[in-house]
């Protein structure tokens, strides 16, 4: 059975591994698997909403890519796909949005101009080693950053950038990340910028944000939306007016819930990011809305006193690790946690129990054609 990707059909490009599949067989498996680990013993207290659908094509907002082949002939692709190297590129990914395609051959052509070596992963030499791109489709602007092992290129891309930026008015943003380690795509921390802005500006429904390229964002524009919006929703249905979020990063789920309360706190231990968030908000005139850049394991005893109503967490893959006993701890009524990672999200569940029951959850398809998705769940505090 072919796919409706040509990369797929002929073995270039193995990402979306469940394309054969009917996109409702795809949301049937993941709404299959979510339940086994969420409510295994089929409780009836326990409810699974509909699963939120995504776009098949085009909902990738943000695409990594590899760079291999040679100068006069640069290989834009992904990563770990040998197939690469006989020189096939992957510049019309169906799953991309239209505006990252397009932008592919002029950048290719920049990669010459400038002399951006590509980097080979056996020979470990070279200088390009990826390009992360991300498109914000309300605002129509484009971030572009070019992942390099050193700053020996650095003035040619200075060099040649004003040009470049002058035919590309949608891309506002350019940069180098530089990331000396062995590895095809990987960040480094430091971010060298030839553009006048180091952020795009970001649109998502009515809430308007700075974005930083080197901040977290979801990869589907779409569905994050729906995502923030439910969360919001449910805050509202819950009555809070006291919110706290952990792990707040740039803050997007507490920019659509600081409607529905009176007070809103985020707590993220990278500055950068909580730098960005309290421009965001003070742009917009939230006064009610901060955040902090700390440890919220240090500052236990001011998150006890702020006494949230609701706490939403939104960690990485890993799950929530030590916040678990700081939950425990400042022991609010309701938890909202957002997750990447459903087996995670189900363990910490399952270590919170003697406190909190899981109420709902719901399923968001941040990632189709693969197993991976998005799961918000809403817990309650059990009465002592």
């Amino acid at each position: 059975m072919n796919s409706f990707c040509s990369y797929f059909n002929e073995g270039i490009c193995h990402s979306c591994i469940r394309i054969e599949l009917p996109y409702s067989e795809q949301l049937e498996s993941k709404s299959k698997k979510l339940a086994a680990l969420l409510n295994p013993k089929d409780s009836k207290t326990i409810v699974q909403l509909p699963s939120t659908s995504s776009q098949i094509t085009g909902f990738r907002n943000k695409a990594k890519f590899s760079v291999t082949g040679s100068l006069e002939n640069p290989i834009i692709g992904l990563t770990g796909t040998e197939e690469l190297d006989e020189g096939r590129m992957i510049t019309n990914c169906p799953v991309h949005h239209p505006e990252i395609n397009s932008l592919l051959k002029d950048i290719s052509q920049f990669i010459t101009l400038a002399r951006l070596t590509p980097y080979q992963i056996k020979a470990k030499t070279g200088e390009l080693k990826g390009l992360i791109l991300y498109y914000s489709s309300e605002t129509e602007e484009i971030y572009l950053r070019f992942i390099l092992r050193s700053k020996e290129s650095l003035d040619r891309i200075k060099k040649h950038s004003p040009y470049f930026l002058s035919q590309q008015p949608k891309l506002k943003s350019l940069s180098a990340n530089i990331q000396p380690i062995a590895h095809a795509i990987l960040e480094g921390e430091e971010e060298i910028f030839f553009s006048d802005q180091d952020y795009i500006t970001h649109q998502l429904g009515e809430v308007r944000m700075t974005l930083h390229p080197q901040g977290f964002v979801q990869t589907n524009q779409e569905m994050a939306l729906k995502l923030y919006s439910t969360a919001a929703s449910w805050v509202k249905e819950i009555g809070a007016t006291t919110f706290l979020e952990l792990f707040s990063g740039q803050g997007a789920f507490s920019f659509f819930i600081q409607k529905e309360v009176k007070q809103a706190l985020g707590v993220e231990i990278n500055a950068a990011a909580v730098d960005r968030a309290n421009k965001t908000s003070a742009s917009n005139h939230w006064s009610h809305l901060k955040f902090i850049a700390e440890d919220a394991g240090k500052i236990k005893s001011e998150l006890i006193h702020f006494a949230p109503e609701v706490v939403l967490v939104n960690p990485p893959r890993r799950g929530i690790s030590q916040a678990k006993e700081l939950l425990k701890e400042i022991h609010s009524p309701y938890i909202i946690y957002s997750s990447c990672e459903a087996s995670t999200l189900a363990q910490d569940i399952q270590e919170l129990k003697d406190h909190y029951e899981l109420m709902r959850y719901q399923l968001f398809d941040m990632f189709p054609h693969t197993d991976h998705f998005e799961t918000l769940a809403l817990l309650k505090r059990i009465k002592a």
